[in-house]
């Protein structure tokens, strides 16, 4: 293994990632699904693909709701008139050509609690860009807090001039007849920085009133998705996905040329040694990311959630990596793989300090559902850095025209290289899954007593037990885990061929089990807005009724409306629990006879 992990990393050459990242960005630039030049980026990477020899390399096809931006007018009315540049967002609704007119609120980064004490029905509101939350939610939340329409300055110093483009669909993936009424009906716009602080500074003086028209289409568009497959040696079945967007907006270097030009050598390289690997890998290139919310991630969970469910070990997410000036380690994973990834960023960059930040709803996070763990790895600013940038956490150059192939530091892309090679080699290779089951139980634990926090009533007191009784199981297992691996490090894996199976298959159903539970409020089956804010709660199906509970008159007729809400999310998560207790009492004992 050490021998095979040091021709990969000797193998990988930055030389040949920034060819590609230079035709992405200098000979192909912007590229929008639907268009000729997603369709050049596209067949650009399918044909790079098939010359390294994968076994399969295929462009997938399929529709997407899609949008194009037109264009934008912003003018101030009073207390004085000026004329300011805007650009339309994706997926907005059209004003008339006459336009419309309102008074302006700031909302700051317009999450929930920044509409405290501001009734903004009928009214225009300014917005900072952060991502928290990301612009899809801005956009619903201003929507149901009854705005009429939402302006964006964009994030970076006060003097950048950068407008930043981008979708404001909310909807992940495709909708369905249920989730299409739930798109956010409302005009947004962006604008620069300096034009922002602008607006803002009229609002903390008094009234602002302002005049604003724009246009976006609102359209089914088909996809070009490339897929490329490395068949595994000895657990073909088995594979770990890599995927990264391929729509971007701008010159796209950072956003995300740089992570197809990363995920193009990975292809090469592993494919060059692929008669060593023991699981297989698919390279996924994401279209209808940026305007469609992940529609091309969601479209290959939907299609093929059997597959993902049974045998995917695990998705690598690769996006901005590499940002010139960047140099704080971040971590993004679920629990399950953070204990895999720390000594891997160790390795790479000499040091365990990092930042490490649980992962939700964003980038194309699309398989919480199916529960396939996530994790990415890319390097952020410091905390003094992002209030200079006015936390423009991914560069000030994201989604423009400035984001060329110089916002790429080499030397820094060529450790996010190894990163992801190491941490691929090693899932793809590991005769052990290289899951924490303990680290999953724990964070539902903590998770579930801060939700029976909330109000006075310690209503899921029983899922805590019933939870606290899995971790019993799940420590076994983590044992069993243990006296393996130092078996395997004596050699002789044939010996426990079937107690591997068995304790690999009890890693997999206890996170397949659990993540939805963890992560989710629309389940297994469905996809939560983008960047929902309910999904970075503790337990999101239950802290949604819990909270209403605490804000209600007990035994009033709202109250027993959420009561009963509440009664039948726990069955859910409890029925989740005792399934994984009860496979894991038939697999325990099997195991502790093979070891």
């Amino acid at each position: 293994m050490k021998n095979l992990e040091s021709k990969i990393l000797e193998e990988l050459s930055v030389e040949k990632a920034f060819k590609h990242m230079h035709f992405l960005v200098d000979e192909v630039g912007e590229r929008i699904a639907g268009t000729p030049e997603l369709s050049k980026a596209a067949w650009y990477i399918v044909n790079e693909m098939k010359s390294y020899g994968l076994d399969e390399v295929y462009m997938d096809r399929f529709k997407i709701y899609h949008s194009y931006p037109g264009t934008a007018e912003l003018r101030v009315l009073w207390p004085e008139t000026k004329i300011i540049e805007a650009k339309p967002m994706c997926h907005i609704v059209s004003t008339t050509p006459e336009g419309i007119k309102g008074e302006l609120v700031y909302v700051g980064a317009g999450a929930y609690e920044d509409y405290a004490g501001k009734d903004v029905r009928g009214k225009i509101v300014l917005a900072d860009m952060t991502w928290d939350p990301a612009r899809p939610e801005k956009a619903r939340i201003a929507a149901e807090k009854g705005a009429k329409a939402l302006i964006i300055m964009n994030w970076g110093p006060k003097d950048n001039t950068v407008i930043q483009m981008g979708a404001t669909k909310s909807v992940w993936g495709n909708p369905t007849p249920e989730t299409f009424r739930q798109i956010p009906q409302i005009t947004v716009i962006g604008i620069t920085r300096p034009s922002g602080e602008y607006l803002k500074s009229l609002c903390e003086r008094g009234k602002v009133i302002v005049w604003l028209r724009a246009d976006a289409t609102r359209e089914w568009v088909e996809a070009e998705q490339p897929i490329g497959k490395i068949i595994g040696k000895e657990k073909p079945h088995e594979f770990v996905l890599v995927g990264g967007h391929l729509e971007a907006w701008g010159k796209t270097a950072i956003c995300n040329s740089s992570g197809n030009s990363l995920m193009l050598e990975l292809a090469r390289v592993f494919s060059k040694y692929k008669s060593h690997l023991k699981r297989s890998i698919v390279f996924a290139f994401w279209n209808g990311h940026e305007i469609a919310e992940a529609a091309g991630s969601t479209y290959f969970v939907d299609t093929h959630w059997n597959e993902l469910n049974t045998s995917c070990v695990a998705y690598l997410n690769v996006d901005n990596v590499g940002i010139v000036g960047t140099s704080v380690p971040i971590l993004r994973s679920e629990p399950v793989l953070f204990d895999f990834l720390e000594p891997i960023v160790e390795k790479v960059f000499g040091r365990r300090t990092m930042k490490k930040a649980y992962m939700y709803k964003g980038g194309d996070a699309s398989f919480f559902g199916v529960g396939v763990p996530y994790a990415s790895f890319y390097t952020g600013y410091t905390e003094e850095e992002l209030k200079q940038l006015n936390y423009a956490s991914l560069s000030p150059w994201l989604h423009s025209e400035e984001d060329t192939v110089d916002k790429i530091d080499k030397e820094l892309f060529e450790k996010h290289l190894k990163f992801y090679a190491l941490a691929l080699l090693k899932l793809c290779n590991a005769e052990i899954i290289p899951y924490n089951a303990v680290a999953v139980v724990d964070r539902l634990i903590e998770d579930l007593k801060a939700v029976n926090m909330i109000g006075n009533e310690r209503l899921v007191s029983d899922v805590i037990d019933l939870a606290e009784k899995l971790r019993e199981y799940a420590e076994e297992l983590h044992e069993y885990k243990q006296r393996l691996e130092e078996e395997l490090e004596k050699g002789d894996p044939g010996r426990y061929k079937e107690a591997i199976e068995l304790v690999n298959k009890c890693l997999i159903k206890v996170n397949r089990n659990l993540s939805h539970v963890l992560r989710t409020v629309a389940g297994k089956y469905e996809q939560d807005p983008y960047d929902y804010t309910y999904v970075k709660k503790p337990v999101p199906r239950l802290y949604i009724p819990i909270t209403r509970l605490s804000e209600l008159e007990k035994g009033s007729h709202e109250y027993m409306l959420w009561y009963t809400k509440l009664l039948r999310e726990k069955n859910m998560i409890i029925d989740s629990i005792q399934s994984t207790i009860d496979f894991l009492e038939v697999a325990l004992p099997r195991i502790k006879e093979k070891i």
